[in-house]
């Protein structure tokens, strides 16, 4: 069962304010639970004390100009998504926003319980996967360039010997061994393995599909969906269709039964995807070509 949302709304105007609760009451997000406030000030002191999941935010306030807005919350952007609900179809700021940080930019004369429901949904997902980019990037390893000549070293041959790798690169075999260790402990090697070509042991079916799934439930359907060993990748997307399946099968036969059977009737997955069936590989690989500097 989903938490409840906890939504900020900073607006001052008292039937919009209405329009909005009566849409997210009418919406496919409840439960939730909705603090209001009407100056720019007062919401951010909130957020100060409280965590929300999404802030909605009109840009004129009684305290604050659109730019003065626009400026005071974009340094919340990495810590909350923030979606913009205006009375002002401005394409300038719209995308100033939207290039910035903001999630999402609706006019409130387009709004209904649909396009909220949806921009929340899709707002919170989006920004979760920014923050989980974000703490990637900060945990990358240093890799000088030995490390990198042994990864594409190992690449081309993951059964190649240490002291042949120190011939290459000038290193001692001892050293090599500790430098791999070590890679494999910050997870820069994840396994040592074989590319095998499907068609040749007997899969004649590779397929790329797009699912649409509730944004709020990605994670555990992503969890159920990693135990189907035809399953070879999933991955979170942008846009409607928000979850990416790679599927080998043997047959096509073998394909619809497993969507049919196996990941449609996963609570949370839409009816609608789209279903690509690979004809022919023209390059497949699973290598990072690491660039060295001189």
């Amino acid at each position: 069962m989903r938490k409840y949302l906890k939504i900020l709304l900073i607006e001052d105007n008292p039937a919009d304010i209405r329009l909005i609760k009566e849409l997210l009451k009418k919406s496919s997000l409840s439960p939730f639970e909705i603090e209001t406030f009407t100056r720019l000030s007062e919401g951010l002191d909130y957020i100060k004390k409280k965590n929300v999941d999404v802030i909605l935010l009109d840009l004129t306030l009684p305290d604050s100009d659109k730019d003065s807005t626009l400026s005071g919350i974009l340094g919340y952007t990495l810590k909350y998504p923030i979606i913009i609900l205006t009375g002002y179809d401005d394409k300038e700021i719209a995308l100033n926003s939207l290039n910035r940080g903001i999630q999402d930019y609706l006019l409130k004369g387009e709004l209904n319980e649909t396009i909220l429901a949806r921009s929340i949904l899709y707002g919170i997902e989006r920004h979760k996967i920014k923050v989980q980019k974000n703490l990637k990037k900060v945990s990358i390893p240093s890799l000088d360039s030995k490390d990198k000549m042994i990864l594409n070293i190992l690449q081309e041959n993951y059964k190649i010997s240490f002291k042949e790798i120190s011939k290459r690169i000038h290193l001692a075999a001892s050293t090599i061994h500790n430098r791999v260790q070590n890679m494999i402990s910050d997870g820069i090697i994840e396994k040592f393995d074989t590319l095998i070509n499907p068609y040749k042991v007997g899969y004649e079916t590779i397929a790329i599909i797009s699912l649409s799934v509730d944004p709020s439930n990605i994670s555990e359907i992503s969890n159920k969906l990693k135990y189907f060993e035809e399953i070879q990748l999933i991955a979170g997307i942008a846009g409607e269709f928000n979850l990416l399946l790679q599927i080998i099968t043997i047959n096509e036969k073998e394909l619809w039964e497993l969507i049919n059977k196996e990941i449609k009737p996963i609570l949370g997955i839409r009816s609608q995807m789209n279903v690509f069936s690979i004809i022919e590989i023209f390059k497949r690989t699973s290598k990072i070509k690491l660039k060295i500097e001189d």
